[in-house]
């Protein structure tokens, strides 16, 4: 195959040809005659660049699987050279490209369909890893909104489409395949407790007046208690993470065709472990502080039911009640983590990550859950 594009600006439509031909997306014959990237639909991030492609084809459309897309989301690998090598002992891409390829087809959650995935890593620190996702654009969706924080009705829906997710994958099923799923006690999460020894004095000093002092003190002894509560995690029922279950990776499908479901992306920090941290996460971050108060209970519930309704047993609702505490006490990683790659230019990621703290740290404290850092 002709040589891999790192960034959108590479990409040509010979090249797209090839890899759509290849995966089965447009039949042998047919080839990309025009391409046109929009600038404004994608962005350059920590992690990588994303890119809007919209496509017009020469010859017949109808592909292995329905007729070939007009427009295309590009994933890309960061091409910062420092980013990418402090990146690449997390395995991050490979986990994303490889849920793709092995799980996504598994999971009940609805994800993009993926048009081309180059998944190429390399245990030889000498040897360049290649990846690269060719996805379907989900524009025409709903993207939720942290800063706005989701509305109970969205949380409704995406707490029971992740019940059901991890109702599919309870205790370990369908995993069999998944050898490069990490445990989420291990190496790669263990970590970020030196991640997070290094952001916190940023973290603090970026964000002194937003936090509480109570939480300042609960958030500087924060990494003698974050491998134990690690272990927590993982002794629960083990089911497939996501582990950046947030409003802006979810989109909501309104049409009455759609039925409310909600459509999951980022899949780049997927572990194997307790699945109460995805939800004591998203609870906890991603609702504003009133509607979390109003409505938590009915949504732990409802989540709770769905499991159940889904084959799960032997995990009562108290439980599922004290192991969200620790999902959500161990989730106050991420705003201090995030630190470490925020734009303070940007408007919106300020506000953001204020919201997150305000709404975190109060439902840390509503729920004790300080109680797990020592």
């Amino acid at each position: 195959m002709a040589t891999l594009p790192t960034t959108t600006d590479e990409i040509t439509a010979d090249w797209l040809t090839e890899a759509l031909c290849g995966s089965g997306v447009i039949p042998a014959g047919t080839t990309v005659s025009g391409l046109r990237i929009d600038p404004q639909a994608g962005g350059v991030g920590f992690m990588g660049e994303v890119g809007k492609l919209h496509l017009t084809y020469d010859g017949p459309v109808a592909g292995e699987n329905g007729d070939a897309p007009s427009e295309i989301v590009a994933k890309f690998a960061t091409q910062n050279p420092e980013l990418r090598e402090m990146m690449r002992p997390t395995r991050v891409y490979e986990r994303e490209h490889r849920f793709y390829e092995v799980l996504a087809a598994e999971t009940p959650l609805r994800t993009p369909a993926v048009y081309h995935v180059t998944c190429n890593p390399s245990d030889d620190p000498d040897v360049p890893e290649e990846y690269l996702l060719l996805m379907e654009d989900l524009g025409h969706l709903t993207l939720g909104d942290q800063v706005a924080g989701v509305t109970p009705e969205q949380a409704q829906k995406a707490l029971a489409g992740l019940a059901e997710h991890h109702a599919h994958f309870w205790n370990g099923a369908h995993l069999e395949r998944a050898t490069f799923l990490p445990d989420i006690n291990g190496p790669l999460n263990q970590g970020g407790k030196a991640i997070y020894e290094a952001s916190y004095p940023g973290f603090r000093e970026a964000f002194h007046d937003t936090l509480d002092p109570k939480m300042a003190q609960v958030a500087a002894a924060y990494p003698d208690s974050c491998l134990a509560m690690l272990d927590r995690l993982a002794a629960m029922p083990t089911t497939l993470v996501h582990f950046d279950y947030r409003a802006d990776n979810l989109f909501f499908d309104d049409s009455e065709s759609g039925g409310g479901s909600v459509a999951v992306i980022d899949w780049q920090a997927i572990a194997r472990g307790g699945g109460a941290y995805d939800v004591g996460y998203f609870l906890s971050q991603n609702l504003s502080i009133e509607d979390r108060r109003a409505h938590e209970q009915d949504l732990m519930r409802g989540y709770h039911d769905t499991l159940t309704a889904n084959g799960v047993t032997g995990y009562a609702f108290e439980q599922l009640q004290d192991d969200y505490r620790v999902g959500m006490m161990y989730s106050w990683v991420i705003p201090v983590l995030a630190v470490g790659s925020l734009d303070f230019t940007s408007e919106r990621a300020v506000t953001l990550w204020t919201r997150v703290i305000e709404r975190a740290q109060d439902a840390i404290f509503h729920h004790n859950a300080q109680e797990f850092v020592g």
